[in-house]
């Protein structure tokens, strides 16, 4: 059983939690794509609270929007990220209004969507779409890697807690803020139970294994690999490192990265998707700059390898766009030894 089924029931727990919230979504009364409205729409009084949308990504940005303004809180369940990128008009609006209306008016919408390579099917879902909603001002920007984790993320974005570790338990609304679901991650087989009362027991950006003789930052898709290649390090040649994990990708806890960054000097950064102009770029000029005395080595990045024709990737061949567990225990080996 993967996350999807009892990531549904917490949908419909969130519905009953809150009168004020509601679900959009172009298929929402039906199920939704991945299922996750399945358990709402089949509840009689929570069924006049999920709303279809037409199928168009700026009038649905723009309808969650009204909603929030009027004192709701929309969860909207997308097909793929893809629709932010063509709604990024309307998206960037939301993201302005806190600030335009001088603090006066909360934004707190919820956009859930599938992200990046994982149902095999190739083209564009191998791109990865959050470098450009990285760079929507105003726009939290939210991504799991675990599938244990997955409802806990859900619970923690919907009831909009803080991104920090002191505030981590404190409601925090002001723009809207987008939950990616790597597709890789969402269809894993689930090994434990999930705990749906649960929200996520840590901050988002957090470190899962620790070590000292490198730090690997990953999220999403690629955090699976580099678990597993710290493991491999560890296991064939006593090399422990630390993997952190970037769960909040917007705004990015620079304060807490370059700390991490500078206690071992020795650095990995692992992410899907294309390599040039992304947050792993972005993380890199970070380091570069704020933490250079501590370097003792080149930054490494490890993605996805894409070719230049995206219609060229078949759904087969889809498992290209995310690093492997190989190729990101092969740069720590590099790091750590250079």
């Amino acid at each position: 059983m993967s996350a999807l089924q009892p990531m549904a029931r917490l949908v419909a727990a969130l519905l009953r939690e809150d009168d004020r919230r509601c679900l959009l979504g172009e298929d929402v009364r039906s199920g939704g794509m991945l299922g996750l409205s399945r358990v709402a729409a089949e509840d009689e009084q929570l069924r006049p609270r999920l709303l279809g949308s037409p199928l168009t990504g700026a009038g649905l940005v723009a309808h969650a929007g009204g909603l929030a303004l009027a004192g709701l809180r929309p969860i909207v369940l997308l097909p793929s990220a893809s629709a932010l990128l063509e709604a990024l008009p309307a998206l960037r609006e939301l993201g302005r209004l806190p600030w335009r209306s001088g603090g006066q008016h909360d934004v707190p919408v919820l956009f859930v969507a599938p992200n990046g390579p994982g149902f095999g099917v190739g083209g564009d879902q191998a791109e990865c779409a959050e470098a450009t909603l990285t760079a929507v001002p105003g726009v939290e920007v939210w991504c799991a890697g675990r599938a244990e984790d997955l409802c806990g993320y859900l619970r923690s974005a919907a009831e909009f807690l803080g991104t920090d570790t002191d505030d981590h338990d404190t409601e925090h609304t002001s723009g809207p803020r987008v939950l990616l679901l790597p597709r890789s991650v969402i269809v894993r087989d689930l090994m434990i139970d999930l705990d749906l009362d649960a929200s996520l027991p840590r901050a988002p950006t957090a470190v899962l294994r620790e070590g000292d003789r490198a730090t690997v930052f990953a999220w999403g898709a690629a955090l699976a690999p580099a678990l597993a290649a710290a493991d491999a390090c560890a296991r064939h040649s006593g090399i422990e490192v630390n993997v952190v994990e970037l769960g909040c990708l917007a705004p990015l806890d620079e304060a807490l990265l370059v700390e991490l960054a500078s206690a071992t000097g020795k650095l990995v950064i692992a992410h899907a998707g294309p390599r040039r102009g992304g947050i792993g770029a972005e993380l890199a000029a970070l380091f570069a700059d704020r933490s250079i005395l501590h370097l003792d080595a080149p930054i490494l990045r490890v993605t996805g390898e894409l070719p230049a024709n995206l219609a060229l990737l078949a759904g087969h061949e889809e498992h290209r766009a995310s690093p492997t567990a190989t190729a990101i225990a092969n740069a720590i080996t590099h790091v750590v030894h250079y």
